[in-house]
């Protein structure tokens, strides 16, 4: 026989009994220990924090129960199970009160002693399976909420570089929005540069947890040479593109890992940044809290990060050449203009040709903010520096020719339609394509055009911008969010399962409250059958034949009580077993309401719960699954018995009436069924919380905290609503509401 996977604290200050039950739980259990009275017991408890203790109440120095207190202070949901050979109710009382899971008395018949031991065992098992379960959500929602904040400082950081460029004042905030939404300790960019004919790289920006060191100052970060050994294998990967992370205790290089160690860093992350397809740097992240190797969309939105950066850094260094492009240009008027103020004979000739071109160059630069071209009679007349950095041709290769010349065969057609056809119909204000430059190079640009009148003719002025990088960045997140709903379909599964495995513990759970009025129910028949049999045998003993006629309505009798007994198991079997949710058949409230009652009805009897029936004479048929309405009615029959003996309990008097009664009956679109009950009723703080899973006003040996929470779950599954009315100390009313055919 396999052991059960559990260690178990055996007290006994019998060294016979304690042989016996040693050599019995040794071969069932992994783990045993053993102790000869309470105080014992309490220390060794505190040693090994076993998962479960058997105990003789009775013992030297301390006795069972008051170890059981004493253990309890600390430990309130250890299991017990008491063995002893006092059967003094005072002893069972005190048993119950401390939550104690069974009661034995010496010598106890083996195969019981196991069997208890195993269902605790079992319980030990389902506790550990739901806190690992427990575990996986709550990495899986971190996960979620993580992937989530990464995603949505990506997306401030890529709108911020469009928008701001690469600034100090923009750089600052998205490291900081990087950093947190990674649970990065530092965040950092390094820039390389060439002095003397050498090439180095230097920290340049850094963000920093708090209470982390900053490193912007540390000397070892700056001017570090590619030839430097410790950072030459990180030139070598980053030159091709490559990222470099892992943990720093993995590292080979020595130096290299001393450098690290010593900045406190146990895990690294390092993207190149590429600018115009020349490494400018790179950008870097740090945990100087766990060793963590960092997941993909961690490392997906550093390396689009580090691809918006490179994007803003080119347009900055483009923006400053226009700059630098305008000053010579207007240089270049200056000089031409005294030249012609020099020729009098061509003053008045220069003085309109100044006008007119001032005009025309202040109408296109100063609505500039980007490539400038004109287009005239479906053909370009006139680019700016922007334009010919853009496409990579001179203006005397694009002047004269259409704009669809220099577009990728799919938006050749749409080119022609906005621009270059005799009647222009569509207006195309604004709109993405994609271009060729002279080297073959396809990038993606946004046009927008303003119509003009150029020379008394209709023109178009169009702005272009190069949004290559801005399109990269949209496909990086776009595959991140299929990542990631991927992944939330995943855990959705995941948590149905879970919630159809509570669903079926809560039923068993019902079943194990059901099991002592079920056995009588059955128990009923048995002794009717034994009677009827003991009678046969002797009217045969005293009358030597026995008769058909009496003999047929003898087993008659007996029949039916078998038939009875089937009925009860076969009911008991198909109520226990897990049943799916869309299981829907035409089912009777009627007929439901009595079979929950009858697995409930001799519990209520033995306590004295007087059951007030209501039912419509009416037959009320709807579709769903009968079972597990039957579940849902057993747990509010279950929670009203609780209430009504709390409520018996605290008022300790035998004028109090215990009552639940139950109500059934339809309108034209509903059925309802009220259960009501005069117990000890729901305080309107609380009432909201009930249904939520796991809250519970009973001890942690009455309840779960999941009826209501399944049953809430059942109801919406058939679409129908469950709501409850309560009064402190007077009285509480569930009513359930469903769909009728």
């Amino acid at each position: 026989m396999k052991k059960l996977p559990i260690s178990l604290l055996y007290v006994e200050d019998d060294p016979v009994l304690q042989n016996v039950y040693q050599r019995i739980l040794t071969k069932a259990i992994d783990k045993i220990y053993f102790a000869n009275n309470g105080e014992e017991g309490v220390r060794l408890f505190e040693k090994q924090l076993p998962d479960l203790i058997l105990t003789d109440i009775r013992m030297p120095v301390m006795n069972g129960l008051d170890m059981i207190r004493k253990i309890r202070r600390k430990h309130p949901k250890i299991r017990v199970i008491i063995l002893s050979a006092y059967g003094d109710s005072r002893y069972f009382s005190q048993a119950i009160e401390l939550g104690v899971k069974g009661f034995l008395l010496k010598p106890a018949d083996t195969k019981r002693l196991l069997s208890l031991v195993n269902e605790q065992a079992e319980e030990v098992r389902l506790e550990w399976n739901l806190q690992q379960e427990e575990e996986k959500r709550r990495e899986a929602e971190q996960a979620r909420r993580k992937s989530e904040s990464i995603l949505r400082a990506l997306v401030h950081a890529s709108a911020s570089f469009f928008h701001q460029g690469f600034k100090s004042y923009s750089i600052r905030p998205i490291m900081q929005s990087i950093g947190e939404a990674t649970d990065s300790s530092r965040v950092y960019i390094f820039q390389n540069s060439t002095k003397g004919g050498e090439r180095y790289s230097s920290q340049i920006y850094e963000w920093t947890a708090p209470g982390i060191e900053p490193q912007i100052d540390n000397p070892e970060l700056n001017n570090v040479p590619f030839r430097f050994e410790a950072f030459a294998e990180w030139v070598e990967a980053m030159e091709k593109g490559k990222n470099v992370f892992g943990l720093v205790k993995d590292f080979i290089n020595e130096r290299l890992r001393k450098i690290l160690t010593d900045q406190n860093i146990l895990s690294i992350l390092v993207i190149p940044i590429y600018v115009n397809e020349d490494w400018w740097g790179f950008v870097g992240l740090d945990d100087c809290q766990t060793e963590r190797i960092w997941s993909e969309p961690e490392v997906k939105a550093l390396e689009a990060l580090a691809n918006n950066l490179g994007a803003a850094i080119y347009r900055q260094n483009v923006e400053m050449e226009l700059v630098q492009l305008n000053a010579s240009l207007e240089n270049r008027v200056k000089k031409r203009t005294k030249e012609l103020e020099m020729e009098v004979t061509e003053r008045k000739l220069t003085e309109m040709l100044l006008r007119d071109s001032e005009e025309k160059y202040r109408l296109i630069f100063e609505n500039a903010n980007s490539a400038i071209l004109l287009i005239r009679e479906g053909v370009v007349i006139l680019v700016n520096p922007k334009a010919v950095e853009i496409y990579g041709y001179l203006p005397k290769q694009m002047i004269g020719k259409p704009l669809s010349t220099f577009t990728t065969r799919y938006y050749k057609n749409i080119v022609k339609k906005c621009y270059e056809a005799e009647n222009v119909v569509d207006k195309c204000s604004t709109q993405d394509v994609k271009i060729v430059s002279s080297d073959g190079t396809e990038k993606w640009v946004e046009i927008k055009s303003n119509e003009i009148i150029w020379d008394d003719k209709d023109s178009f002025l169009l702005f272009i911008s190069d949004i290559t990088a801005k399109k990269i960045a949209e496909q990086s997140l776009s595959q991140l969010n299929r990542s990631l709903e991927a992944r939330i379909r995943e855990k959705v599964k995941h948590l149905e399962q879970q919630q159809q495995l509570l669903m079926q513990k809560s039923k068993l759970e019902s079943m194990g409250e059901l099991s002592a009025g079920l056995a009588h129910e059955i128990n009923q028949p048995l002794v009717g059958i034994s009677m009827g049999l003991d009678n046969i045998l002797m009217k045969i003993a005293t009358e030597g034949m026995v008769e058909n006629e009496y003999i047929e309505n003898k087993f008659k009798f007996l029949f039916e009580d078998i038939q009875r007994i089937n009925k009860i198991i076969q009911h008991v079997r198909l109520f226990s077993r897990e049943q799916a949710f869309n299981i829907e058949d035409e089912i009777d409230i009627n007929q439901v309401i009595e079979n929950a009652l009858s697995m409930m009805k001799m519990q209520l009897e033995h306590h004295l719960v007087t059951i007030e029936m209501d039912l419509s004479e009416e037959p009320i048929t709807l579709l769903g699954n009968q079972f597990r309405l039957e579940q849902v009615l057993v747990n509010l029959l279950s929670n009203a018995k609780y209430a009504v003996e709390e409520k018996e309990r605290r008022q300790k008097t035998r004028e109090y009436n215990k009552k639940i009664r139950i109500k059934s009956y339809s309108d034209e679109k509903n059925a309802f069924i009220i259960l009501q009950d005069n117990g000890i009723g729901i305080a309107s703080e609380i009432i909201q919380k009930i249904f939520n899973p796991f809250f519970t006003t009973k001890s942690e040996n009455q309840g779960t905290g999941l009826g209501l929470s399944i049953s809430y779950g059942i109801i919406q599954e058939m679409n129908g609503e469950i709501y409850v009315e309560s009064k402190i100390n007077r009285e509480t009313t569930f009513t359930v509401e469903l769909p009728l055919i």
